[in-house]
């Protein structure tokens, strides 16, 4: 191991980095996780004393060792001493130097709301409390930020043929409350229309971009939910439906109770923990039986998740999430991503990870232009 990266790492232990230094430790880190290489977690919790034993006498001597500081600083003695440092030192002199490229900032909570008869409103601009009253059915906006449907009066049938629609932009995430009490959540670039009031006999929705939903429960009123490449029909379950339109499948992951999902001549049953894929190209509708939901569910809890992702999966979430086009040049090694980054986090981190894997990422404005190194 270097001696410089040793003793920075036992400062890092004992609490004594300046704010610099510890900005270099948590980007190998952040670096690290990425990395298909690194160490799993069980060999990382398997190999904690033999890493301790590294470690000088006076940090060792610390009672009161942070467990995230410690985690940190073992992950990267751990690929010090598998000879994976290399992953860390030829990017020691890029984490440090002063960077060029203009931060942009992540998303955020922001939506706008379009009523049945045109209005639009800027959700993040608006205050709390009501927004509207369509028949007697109140539109608020609550304190927590979600919008909110509470019915004042029950409107008669000629009342309710209008339909409201809640979009977020590339940037933004919103939580919606519908009129029957099913609760849902918009990712990125995501449109969601319905009724401001639902129907006697059923409940239709139409998706586009990707939610999750929290359907109330009703087995009078099934919950249907229309993308332009399938039917989702539900009576009160959770699950989530990805349908962006640049995404090669129509992802729908059920969480609990039970969905059937219906595309071209096709029509499957899914079960907790199941997820159907349908292929736009050859119109194939399957079901996954070992899905992931930690990852598929990441978005919600403000996460990015890759598991042998490709270069062009990655960036289609960076995109939406960034309020970024990307541009590609030139051949591009078929590299494969592995790892979480939080949402919050600025893209100069995330281009610090990226960076790693064969790829060059140039800024100009709103564009990114991604080329192999």
């Amino acid at each position: 191991m270097e001696k410089n990266a040793k003793k920075l790492l036992d400062k890092y232990l004992a609490g004594n980095c300046t704010p610099e230094e510890v900005t270099i430790i948590e980007d190998w880190y952040l670096q690290l996780t990425f990395q298909k290489e690194a160490p799993s977690h069980a060999l990382i919790e398997s190999s904690k004393q033999e890493v301790w034993n590294q470690l000088s006498p006076r940090s060792r001597s610390l009672k009161m060792v942070m467990v995230k500081r410690f985690a940190i600083a073992a992950s990267i003695i751990l690929c010090f001493s598998l000879g994976l440092y290399f992953i860390v030192q030829r990017n020691a002199t890029s984490l440090t130097a002063k960077t060029e490229l203009k931060d942009i900032l992540p998303g955020g909570h922001q939506a706008v709301l379009t009523l049945a008869d045109g209005t639009v409103v800027d959700l993040d601009d608006a205050k709390n409390g009501q927004i509207a009253n369509q028949n007697g059915i109140i539109i608020r906006k609550a304190k927590n930020g979600q919008l909110e449907y509470i019915i004042k009066e029950i409107p008669n049938a000629a009342a309710i043929s209008g339909s409201n629609t809640i979009a977020t932009p590339r940037g933004g995430q919103y939580q919606v409350s519908l009129p029957d009490g099913t609760k849902v959540w918009l990712n990125a670039a995501t449109t969601l229309k319905y009724p401001y009031a639902f129907a006697k006999n059923e409940r239709v929705v139409e998706l586009n971009g990707e939610a999750y939903f929290e359907v109330s429960k009703d087995h009078t009123r099934p919950f249907r939910v229309k993308t332009d490449a399938q039917t989702v029909e539900v009576l009160g379950t959770h699950f989530n439906v990805n349908a962006y339109g640049d995404e090669p499948m129509v992802k729908t992951t059920l969480l609990e109770g039970a969905v059937k999902v219906s595309a071209a001549s096709a029509t499957v049953n899914l079960h907790p923990g199941e997820q159907s894929q349908f292929n736009a190209y050859n119109a194939r509708l399957s079901v996954n039986q070992q899905v992931d939901i930690d990852k598929e569910m990441a978005w919600k809890n403000n996460i990015f998740s890759f598991d042998n992702d490709d270069l062009q999966t990655v960036m289609r979430q960076i995109s939406r999430w960034y309020d970024v086009d990307v541009v590609y040049q030139g051949k591009i090694r078929p590299e494969k991503y592995v790892g979480e980054i939080p949402k919050n986090s600025n893209l100069a981190e995330v281009f610090k990870i990226l960076e790693l894997n064969h790829v060059h990422i140039e800024v100009k404005g709103k564009i990114l232009t991604v080329s192999g190194n």
